[in-house]
């Protein structure tokens, strides 16, 4: 992997651009908030020495939610540095307890092959709990909550008006790669795609796209992802269906080939939009001969 390097957003605000893109903000007496830490050591290895560079020292990580490729550099980094972790309330207890994040997906104790760094970060200790909306620890970082993708998600507004927006929103590039972005809450995550509309800042820095002063087309761009998905369930449960025969179907329709990851992965996102058709009463769900069955109402 390439050195990690921060470049300017805005004032005293940067990023590092990567697979997930990870925030700094100079606090301006030689120490430094990240806002999340990258997927494993060897990312925090990576996002040390580009501190260094800058002559700062990580005092704080502000992490967005718990998943493991926004937090898995959280233990080297409070190893080296002995920096402050702070995370919103519910997802603080994954960060601390990461086998909770594959229980969570799986239902029960998970299998081995989902006890994997993909899903489990290394295990940090969370020195500063959330609960948005609230000020990130006299930095002048506002923590905003951001619904949707998962359980507590937030994100983190710089006083240089730059918003770390975490996974509200995908680049189209991945929703094409990975067109079932996967979603905890999906009224929630319409929510806060209005809710980004009257967020008043100049940059706004998704995870998983470029940093941009419009996030107009971004946020449409996964409405559209949103609407299309919801769309095909309403389409194929015209006869009664199992959870397991939408979840084959909707892989087959959008082109994913299932690993065990992306099984339980897209079968939690699957239910969550049950959970919401049926809650608006678009579809309707009965037990019947021992199954679990949607249909369209």
């Amino acid at each position: 992997m390439p050195a990690a390097s921060f470049e300017q957003v805005a004032g005293r605000s940067y990023v590092s651009r990567g697979p997930v893109n990870v925030g700094l903000y100079d606090a301006g007496d030689g120490s430094a908030v990240l806002i999340d830490s990258g997927n494993d050591d060897d990312a925090g290895k990576r996002l040390a020495r580009a501190c260094e560079a800058m002559g700062l020292l990580p005092s704080l990580i502000a992490n967005t939610h718990s998943h493991a490729d926004h937090c898995g550099g959280n233990a080297y980094l409070q190893g080296k540095t002995g920096c402050g972790i702070a995370a919103p309330r519910t997802e603080a207890a994954f960060i601390e307890r990461p086998l909770l994040e594959p229980s969570f997906l799986w239902g029960a104790y998970p299998p081995a092959v989902l006890r994997s760094k993909f899903l489990m970060a290394k295990p940090s200790r969370v020195t500063d709990v959330l609960d948005p909306p609230c000020e990130l620890s006299k930095t002048g970082i506002s923590a905003l909550p951001l619904a949707g993708h998962s359980l507590a998600m937030t994100g983190y507004l710089t006083p240089d008006e730059v918003f770390f927006a975490a996974d509200t929103l995908a680049s189209p590039e991945i929703l094409d790669k990975y067109p079932v972005f996967v979603l905890y809450d999906v009224e929630g995550q319409l929510a806060t795609l209005d809710g980004l509309l009257r967020v008043e800042a100049r940059w706004f820095v998704p995870s998983h796209a470029p940093p941009t002063t419009d996030i107009r087309p971004l946020v449409e761009r996964n409405r559209e992802s949103i609407v299309r998905i919801a769309a095909f369930l309403l389409e194929t449960s015209v006869s009664p269906a199992s959870p397991e025969e939408l979840l084959a179907r909707l892989a087959t329709r959008f082109g994913v080939e299932l690993n065990h990851t992306q099984y339980v992965l897209m079968g939690s996102t699957l239910r969550s939009y049950l959970a919401w058709l049926v809650d608006r009463r678009e579809l309707t769900s009965r037990l019947e001969d021992g199954r679990l069955l949607f249909e369209r109402a």
